[in-house]
Formats: C-alpha cells, sequence, structure tokens
C-alpha cells in the first residue's frame, strides 16, 4: 500500500471529490482525519476521524489541526479540497458572491496550509496537495469568480512549494468538469449541457472524483518523492485544447 502508517488531514471530506480521495486514502493504508461543513461524514472506518468546521475561519481551522494531532499524534500530508463553484458573467456576480468564492477556494486554502504547517514540518516526509482547476489556467464562461480564485490557488501552490521545501513537497492538481454535487443541479437543469461539455475534451469524456484520487494518492505517496511544485491536470487535455 502507497499510503502506509501515513496520517492524512483533508478537507471537503465529507461529499464528493474529498470523500472519495479520504476512502482510497484508507484503502492504501493512510490514518485519514477528515473535515467539512457538514454535521457528519459518510465513512465509518476505524481509521478514520471527522470534524465538522469552516475553513473561512482560522480559529476553527486551527481547532481541526489540533483535533487531527490529537487523534492521529501527528500529520504527514494536508489535501486541500473543499472548494466551491459559481455560474455568472461581471454583470450578475455580487461582490458579496465574488469574494465568498475567494474566501473559500483561496483563504481556505491558506488557512489549512498556515495551520499545519508547524505540524507538517515535523511529519514524516510531508506533503501538500491542493485541488485546482483546469479553469484556473483556461477561461471558461460564466466564471467570472471562480477562474480567478483557482489560478490562484495554483499560484499559492507554487508559492508553497518554494517556501516550505525541501520539508515539505506541495503539489496541485487540475481536474476537468466532473459530476459532483456541486455541478449536479446543472446538469439537471441542462442535460445537453452535460453533454456539450463532455464532448469538448480531447478524450471524450468528464473527469470522474476516482482519477482525481488516484492523482491525489500518487502526490502524496514517494513514488512522487521528487516532484514538487507540480500542477498535474487531470482532464482529459481540457488544459490544452478544447475541441470544437
Amino acid at each position: 500500500m502507497q499510503l502506509s502508517h501515513r496520517i492524512a488531514l483533508i478537507t471537503g471530506a465529507s461529499s464528493g471529490v474529498g470523500e472519495v480521495i479520504a476512502r482510497f486514502f484508507l484503502k492504501e493504508g493512510a490514518r485519514v482525519f477528515g473535515c467539512g461543513l457538514e454535521p457528519h461524514a459518510y465513512i465509518e472506518d476505524a481509521n478514520f476521524a471527522y470534524r465538522s468546521m469552516d475553513i473561512t475561519n482560522y480559529s476553527q481551522v486551527c481547532d481541526t489541526v489540533k483535533a487531527c494531532l490529537n487523534t492521529f499524534g501527528r500529520l504527514d500530508i494536508l489535501v486541500n479540497c473543499a472548494g466551491i463553484t459559481g455560474v455568472g458573467r461581471i454583470e450578475n456576480t455580487t461582490p458579496e458572491e465574488f469574494k465568498r468564492q475567494f474566501e473559500i477556494n483561496v483563504f481556505g486554502v491558506y488557512n489549512m496550509c498556515k495551520a499545519a504547517l508547524d505540524a507538517l514540518k515535523q511529519g514524516e516526509k510531508s506533503v501538500i496537495v491542493n485541488i485546482g482547476s483546469e479553469l484556473g489556467q483556461r477561461i471558461g464562461s460564466e466564471r467570472i469568480a471562480y477562474c480567478p480564485s483557482k489560478a490562484a490557488v495554483h499560484m499559492l501552490t507554487q508559492c508553497l512549494a518554494v517556501d516550505c521545501g525541501p520539508e515539505i513537497r506541495v503539489n496541485g492538481i487540475m481536474p476537468g468538469v466532473m459530476d459532483t454535487p456541486m455541478t449536479h443541479a446543472r446538469f439537471e437543469q441542462d442535460h445537453d449541457y452535460k453533454d456539450f461539455v463532455t464532448n469538448r475534451y480531447v478524450l471524450k469524456k468528464l473527469c470522474t472524483p476516482e482519477d482525481v484520487a488516484n492523482a491525489a494518492v500518487f502526490l502524496a505517496s514517494e513514488k512522487a518523492g521528487h516532484i514538487t511544485g507540480e500542477l498535474m491536470a487531470v482532464c482529459g487535455g481540457g488544459h490544452i485544447f478544447i475541441c470544437n
């Protein structure tokens, strides 16, 4: 198993991609402390613990890191998966909504890394994995807040790699569009939209949470031991070319 005896803290672990990553880490032998806004997670495993918290609240974030240390004794891996998306152009996106997406997608990652830094430095071959997006590298229509927020996550990831090396490796993942709780509502409202999005990718299929989880396992493992500052595209070629 690639993550045997490793201790991981995963945000957004109560649903969607974060939950799948948590399950993959457990399968690979890690002990996982999950957190998210929901009051509880749906993972039942002796090596899993969970705490409800708000990643935009630095005090709550610090308490979560302490809870992880109290539960498992140390911290080796931080996966920043919690995030939100939103649909809107400049004309119909309020300042409050623009700020909200940055607070969760960018400041949430900063808060987690800041609070976990000392613990990670004391861990074993420590790793941070941030979940960005292909839409942080190229523009998507009606994503006036989301695209810039994920672009900020990408730059933050690379800045962290420089700041935290050599003790901590820091990498990011750029998933393509997935059918997750964040996007499912829009797919349900417009069935043609899902087909439209799928056909825009080189591989003609959507990214899956399992695709992202496999990448997260790799980046967190010693197989990626000489990789830091990397943004791994897991988006069917969407980061380089959009088919007509």
